[in-house]
């Protein structure tokens, strides 16, 4: 889904009909993408450090869905993740949901 977006942008960028400022947004908008899915990696990375093997991570507006392979979660986990979600992704706690499978 990034690289599509990613790519209409950098259509945008690369054509002679689009003015200056909409070259501007697209560039803005590329590097939102670019630092959102650094922080996604970062966080699923540092996710997996906990011991979790598989993690994905799913945002949607300000609403962040974790997914970790657990047959369990304890309470002291899910902290530890929603630390380092509200860390790196700069999500409020309460916009936070954690499942496993």
């Amino acid at each position: 889904m990034y690289s599509q977006i990613q790519e209409s942008y950098q259509k945008m960028i690369d054509s002679n009909s689009v003015t200056a400022e909409q070259k501007a947004i697209a560039q803005n908008e590329i590097t939102k993408i670019n630092n959102q899915k650094n922080a996604i990696m970062i966080a699923e990375n540092l996710i997996k450090t906990k011991g979790f093997k598989n993690v994905v991570i799913l945002i949607n507006g300000e609403n962040v869905n974790v997914i970790v392979a657990s047959e369990e979660l304890q309470s002291t986990d899910v902290a530890q993740i929603q630390n380092i979600i509200s860390r790196e992704l700069q999500a409020q706690i309460e916009n936070i949901h954690i499942a496993n499978r």
